[in-house]
């Protein structure tokens, strides 16, 4: 790790993703603990190393990074005591109970999506159903209403990409305003009408007389609809593209749709929507006979870990017959994402819905990756629909 030639791993470049999987490779084989002064970064990239960062909060901080100069106080970026008060008060209103409820509404959403597609021979899969779908139910859940989803959503999407020439925090800035705006006034309408979605959840939530502040409850719906809207689509786009490019694998869902639910787990495992995410050194880390100092920017860099033969048999393999008995892609611990199982489901609910009309759909075009210094996601997923099948049993 002597000259600029062998700074291999520079997410910031456009030319990173067309390489990511190579280029994992590598860091976990010749640089576990590497250095990208220019950039002032560290990575970590061995399974067993990122699991154990996430537990180490002692040493690793989610505090201090560069984004916490920009955006209000979120779960991401808080550690215990103050993240397990947070937790804990909007897990109330983010339960298990309240996702399973929202199934009929995701199949339903998903239905009339692939509804406005009846008759065409082909469609921009992005477009027409990834991103609406995900999209629409995390706005109604939250509470957005129909008028002004699109101006949040299109927001978020201007959170995926990344310019070279611009810092962490220039980038972020203007849209992440743009949602604390638009939050703040959805926020101020509740407060005065309350109805039944999360922001008023959110506002009447407590725990033993303590209630949310206002930038708390600001700042877990930026989180929320950023993380329900940007990586659930691009999960779902990453897994449309996935099994048209294994069409064997793709044909055996579409034959055996109870396969679904381990097929996501699978494209979670290779293709994560979230490629990295930074941790702060609150003191120096030794590791594979480095030592990365206190107060250094360090990523966690769950796709290489993802990849690593030392977790994962044959792990550039995909295969929607493993059984993946953990993976990162949601990261771990404390910070573990709590919109795991909402997700899942809208991933699973979506290729249910979208195999069971269209087995046989494929790839129009070849599609490339986003410009993103942390994300995983094609831009457009141009593709052929295929023969239309025969409806089979995929209500619940």
């Amino acid at each position: 790790m002597r000259g600029a030639a062998e700074r291999f791993y520079d997410p910031y470049l456009a030319e990173h993703q067309a390489n990511a999987h190579a280029i994992y490779r590598r860091l976990r084989d010749e640089a576990p603990v590497y250095h990208h002064p220019e950039r002032g970064i560290w990575a970590i990239s061995r399974f067993e190393d990122v699991w154990n960062a996430t537990l180490d909060l002692e040493t690793l901080s989610t505090e201090g990074i560069e984004e916490t100069r920009t955006l209000l106080p979120m779960l991401n970026f808080m550690d215990p005591p103050r993240h397990d008060r947070l937790r804990a008060l909007v897990s109330r209103a983010f339960t298990h109970r309240r996702v399973n409820e929202m199934e009929e509404r995701v199949r339903g959403v998903a239905r009339e999506l692939l509804d406005a597609l009846e008759g065409r021979e082909r469609c921009e899969l992005v477009r027409d159903f990834a991103e609406p779908l995900p999209g629409r139910i995390i706005a109604e859940m939250i509470g957005v209403p129909p008028e002004r989803r699109e101006t949040f959503l299109s927001h978020t999407r201007c959170m995926l990409t990344t310019d070279p020439a611009l810092s962490i925090t220039q980038t972020i800035e203007e849209p992440s305003k743009r949602i604390y705006e638009e939050f703040a006034r959805l926020l101020d309408e509740r407060r005065r009408q309350p109805a039944q979605d999360l922001m008023s959840a959110l506002i009447a939530a407590e725990i033993e007389g303590e209630k949310l502040e206002n930038e708390e409850i600001l700042g877990f719906c930026y989180q929320l609809i950023v993380a329900g809207n940007d990586t659930t689509t691009s999960l779902i786009g990453n897994a449309a593209v996935l099994f048209a490019q294994h069409p064997d694998q793709r044909a055996l869902l579409a034959r055996e749709p109870g396969r679904i639910p381990n097929a996501i787990e699978e494209v979670l495992r290779y293709e994560p929507p979230a490629q990295a995410l930074p941790r702060q050194t609150r003191k120096p880390l030794e590791l594979h006979g480095r030592t990365i100092p206190a107060d250094q920017r360090v990523l966690l860099v769950w796709a290489a870990a993802n990849l690593d033969e030392r977790e994962f048999e044959a792990p550039e393999r995909f295969d929607v017959g493993r059984k993946v008995g953990r993976h990162l892609a949601f990261g771990h611990g404390v910070h573990f994402c709590l919109g795991a199982s909402l997700a899942r489901m809208e991933a699973r609910i979506a290729f249910e819905e979208l195999l069971g009309r269209h087995p046989d759909y494929a790839l129009a075009s070849e599609p490339g990756w986003v410009h993103s210094r942390w994300a995983r996601a094609h831009g457009t997923i141009d593709v052929e629909l295929g023969r239309r099948a025969q409806p089979h049993a995929t209500a619940r």
